[in-house]
Parts: C-alpha cells; structure tokens; sequence
C-alpha cells in the first residue's frame, strides 16, 4: 500500500510522509545516544555546535535540515522531470534515510550539507537548454563550496559542477570561469575574515589536505549490514533496470537521471574518506539513492512486489534505529 500511495501525486502521498515525519521526530526524541565521532572539523560546523548545546535545540536543527531536505528533493526530481510528476517515493526515502542519523545528542553535519547539494543541483539542472545561466552556475559552485564548510568531507561534490557542465552545456569558458569562482568565494572570504579578525584561518585547507591524504576503509556496524544489502541489491536492480529499458523516454530525464548515478559515485569515493564510520555513508549518498530507487519503485508493475522490496528497505532501516535507542 505504500508504494501505490506515495506514486498517486501530493494529495495521496503528503499524509503519510507526513505521518512518517511525525513518527522520526518522536524517534528523534527517544535517540540520546551518538555512535559517530564529533570530530568533523570543518569550521562552520565547529560554529554551529559551540552556540547549539542544548537537546531540544539540536534536535530542531536536525529535524529543520531533514524536513527542508526532504522538500528540495521533491522538488528537484519531480520539477526538474527526474521522476513522474506523481512520483513522491523520493521524499519518503530521504526522510527514511535520513531519520536514521536524528538524535538530540549530536547535530549531523551531513543532513545540513546535503540542503546546499540540493540547492546546487537544482540551480545546475535549471540551467539545461538555458541561455543566461551564469548567476545560476555561480550560485550552484558557491553552495556546493558552502557545503564542505558543515562537512569537510562534501569536497568531493565539487567534481559534481564539472561533470553537469559537461553533461548539460555546451563548452563555454565563461560558465567554467564562474563555476570556479563560485568555488573559491567561500574559501577567500573566510580567509579574508579569518586573517583580519586574527584567527587561524588556514583550518578549512588543513582538513581539506587531511581528507585528501586519509583515504580508508570505514567502520561499519554489524547493524548496518541488513540495510546495505538490501540497497546493493536494489541498486543492482535499478542499473539493471535502466541499463536494458534506458533512463526515460525523455532526453532531460536521461541526462539527469545519468547525472545521479555520477553523485553515486562520488559518494562511493566518499565511502572510503576519513572519519567515515557506522553507518555515515549512506548520509551522504541519500540523494542519489533516494532518487533512483524511487524510479525503480515506480516503474514496478505489481504493486505486492513493489511493497515487499519498500517493506525490507524499512525493516532493515528500522534495525539500526532500534540500535541508536539500545533496544538491539
């Protein structure tokens, strides 16, 4: 019944993710346990968390980036004709993922990043048979930059405005231009102030140098297992799926459909970055498998597999929820 549910447009589908939204915020409320380390050590991050202490004020700031983050890609894969126009599956799995990292312990620096990779993406996908596209471009680099300053880690989706300008533009150097100073913005004007108000303001290039030079294999829970073959699997069928019936009847579609399996990527290349432990990894890669997975979902033509595939991706995103509140 899910999936049927959330593929019939808003009206069928708004009740029950926000049901599912309701339910995560009481979840939030019961997790006072944190299983990942707290030293992310990117600069705004250190910010937010020296001047957000209290649970009530994390758990606000968790709960606001997911719900936020849940809305943007609706919008993207919906607006920008990723999925059908009735397709909300995306949503749902954002929040279902996303839940997974609530608490009032500790904010997660990668449900903020991810808000600025999906303003990004929207800006950069806008710009597809567009004429005047460099304020977008600047404005999709600069989120993209902003991003690392929550997770250092999120450097890696810089990769991500090459590969959509090569996919969805024509070669003009001016966009290139832009793109790169939209990049550095973030980076000179936190060194412009870091160096006026006396500060050490080489932090952001230390841990950029670190990440780059700290690749390894990341420590995942035994709980966390269930969940990512479950993924493996429908990743699998998913590529499967769009490797012998194609991306979409659509040439938009295609192109950003293809430009997901780009971020997967890069999100793999994230898997094996520091400071990636437990269960991290699936954070930072939501929004590709959010989107794809939903594809899969919808195109499913019996509607009792469709909801026994949804019903173990839950179960086994429940396991680890169940784990954070030492029931497991």
């Amino acid at each position: 019944m899910v999936v049927g549910t959330l593929k019939k447009g808003l009206k069928g589908a708004l009740p029950l993710i926000i049901i599912y939204f309701l339910v995560a915020t009481a979840l939030n409320f019961l997790i006072t346990t944190n299983s990942q380390s707290d030293n992310y050590g990117s600069v705004f991050y250190t910010l937010l968390l020296s001047n957000v202490s209290s649970t009530i004020a994390v758990s606000l700031v968790n709960l606001l980036s997911l719900a936020v983050g849940a809305v943007l890609i609706s919008i993207l894969s919906i607006r920008e004709e990723m999925v059908e126009k009735t397709n909300y599956i995306p949503g749902f799995l954002y929040l279902l993922f996303g839940s997974i990292e609530l608490g009032s312990a500790l904010i997660h620096p990668s449900l903020i990043a991810n808000v600025f990779i999906l303003l990004a993406l929207i800006y950069l996908i806008e710009t597809y048979r567009e004429e005047n596209v460099l304020p977008m471009i600047f404005k999709a680099a600069f989120f993209i930059s902003l991003a690392t300053f929550f997770y250092i880690n999120y450097a890696f989706y810089a990769f991500l405005l090459i590969i959509c300008l090569l996919v969805l533009r024509p070669f003009n150097w001016r966009e290139w231009v832009i793109g790169f100073m939209g990049l550095s913005t973030p980076v000179l004007i936190y060194s412009s102030v870091g160096y006026l108000a006396n500060y050490d303001f080489h932090d952001y290039l230390n841990n950029l140098g670190s990440l780059l030079g700290n690749f390894r294999k990341p420590l995942i829970s035994e709980f966390f297992y269930p969940l990512f073959i479950v993924l493996i699997i429908l990743l699998l069928l998913t590529a499967s799926k769009h490797a012998t019936r194609g991306l979409g009847s659509r040439i938009k579609t295609q192109k950003n459909l293809g430009l997901m399996y780009w971020l997967l990527l890069l999100s793999v290349i994230n898997f094996f970055a520091k400071d990636n432990s437990y269960y991290f990894p699936l954070i930072a890669s939501i929004i590709p498998i959010s989107i794809l997975l939903s594809d899969y979902f919808y195109n499913i033509k019996q509607l009792k597999v469709a909801n026994t595939l949804f019903f173990l991706l839950i179960a086994s995103s429940f396991l680890l929820l169940l784990m954070k509140m030492n029931l497991l």
